[in-house]
């Protein structure tokens, strides 16, 4: 896929226009996971969807526990900031875990008990780290440099499920969506101008196109559904209340 050699130096070469890229992409990830927490938790709804929890996770975890390879094998300053963002990913992710356990159980299976939920939640997580392990070992993408494709393609398809299985952008927000579309225009616009020749491929950029206009997509499928929700609500509201009056 690439050269891990070849990566490095790219970056060493290119380091104010890469570090800025990532930073803000960086910025519009956090403020996205946060704005699903927050939405989460006021309507007690699951914000990302249950795939995108398992399979960011997995991969999450999978660069944070190779903490050898970024501070010792490769020694390279860019490696162990990477590592330290995925980290901060991580730790939100698990809130994306508790709230799964916590809100998902009325909506997805309520004829089991809490615990039973949890376990299965537990279990998932276990397959998907599992079924990451493997596919990482027939990938060759050593810096884990070319899987945040996957992580960001994977959104707007499960998001899109979850909004035509809810049939309501409930759970959702423009805050969350906007946030990952502009992530992914940074880190699609800084690995294909920067990197390696593979990151622009044909089917990288297809990935990136894709992407960056479902997610938009959906950003504005979210904005109209919300105000006309927020406008029905209101209406509802306004009506006069109505006075029997006994004869």
């Amino acid at each position: 896929m690439y050269s891990a050699r070849e990566l490095l130096h790219k970056i060493d070469i290119h380091t104010a226009p890469i570090l800025t890229g990532f930073s803000l992409a960086m910025v519009c990830q956090t403020v996205g996971m946060v704005a699903a927490v927050r939405v989460s938790a006021r309507e007690r709804l699951i914000s990302i969807p249950l795939f995108c929890t398992f399979f960011w996770f997995a991969h999450d975890v999978g660069t944070v526990v190779r903490f050898h390879d970024w501070f010792s094998k490769y020694h390279h300053w860019f490696m162990k900031l990477y590592w330290v963002g995925l980290l901060s990913a991580m730790l939100l992710e698990l809130v994306f875990f508790a709230q799964a356990i916590r809100y998902g159980r009325e909506e997805l299976m309520p004829d089991i008990s809490e615990r039973a939920f949890a376990g299965l939640i537990v279990l998932g997580a276990i397959g998907t780290n599992i079924a990451w392990e493997f596919l990482k070992a027939v990938m060759g993408d050593p810096l884990y440099q070319a899987s945040p494709a996957l992580t960001l393609l994977s959104l707007p398809i499960a998001g899109a499920a979850l909004m035509i299985r809810r049939r309501s952008v409930a759970g959702q927000s423009v805050v969350i969506w906007a946030s990952f579309t502009v992530l992914s225009v940074f880190w699609w616009a800084t690995t294909v101008a920067f990197y390696p020749s593979f990151f622009r491929s044909w089917e990288y950029i297809s990935a990136g196109v894709f992407t960056i206009g479902a997610s938009g997509a959906l950003t504005v499928v979210v904005a109209k559904r919300k105000t006309r929700e927020t406008a029905a609500t209101q209406a509802v509201s306004a009506r006069p209340v109505g006075i029997a009056v006994a004869t």
